[in-house]
């Protein structure tokens, strides 16, 4: 059942449903007439033949509605379109939240690191302070130490040691000749 096209010059192939639908209409088209000749001329097997016509006419368009009724998919597939609109929109805003998640951290990470890198100069800047504070009161400290005991020597009040403090070394034992050395078991010669 197949009709060239006009346009593209290729076959049209005509849906099961279709082919169904065509049988049913020509079965009913067929079987309307034949019922009714076969009342008016009182002919059994008219109306017999009529009558089988019309009502396979009639169970092939039921079967057709109750097929077109469980196959039509077209509210599930509306709702199936429309999931998939909602989770395509979901994984987006998922994809945005992600990237400024990543851009709020990495923007943390910089802030952090340039605080760091503040605190440590600024530490740094402390400390080079402070030992310059700290040299500076040593050598007040010491100035007047030497001016104090300059005053104290040139008064008469100390006076300088005489001769310098010299503390002693320990005095060094060798072990002698012949004696082992501790612990090992070994005599010097």
């Amino acid at each position: 059942m197949s009709q060239p096209n006009s346009e593209r010059g290729q076959p049209i192939l005509l849906s099961t449903r279709h082919r169904i639908t065509a049988v049913a209409t020509l079965a009913l088209a067929a079987g309307l007439p034949l019922l009714g000749h076969g009342l008016i001329s009182d002919n059994t097997a008219r109306t017999t033949g009529g009558v089988c016509l019309t009502s396979c006419a009639l169970v092939l368009i039921a079967l057709l509605a109750i097929r077109s009724w469980i196959t039509d998919t077209t509210q599930e597939r509306s709702i199936l379109y429309d999931s998939i609109c909602s989770a395509e929109t979901e994984k987006e805003r998922y994809q945005a939240a992600k990237y400024a998640l990543d851009a709020e951290r990495d923007r943390m990470r910089r802030d952090a690191i340039n605080a760091e890198r503040r605190a440590a100069q600024a530490l740094a800047a402390e400390r080079d302070a402070l030992r310059d504070q700290f040299e500076e009161e040593r050598n007040q400290l010491i100035c007047q130490t030497f001016e104090t005991a300059f005053r104290l020597a040139r008064a008469g009040i100390a006076e300088a040691p005489a001769t310098p403090r010299v503390i002693p070394f320990p005095s060094q034992h060798h072990p002698a000749e012949g004696e082992t050395t501790r612990g090992r078991g070994v005599t010097r010669p």
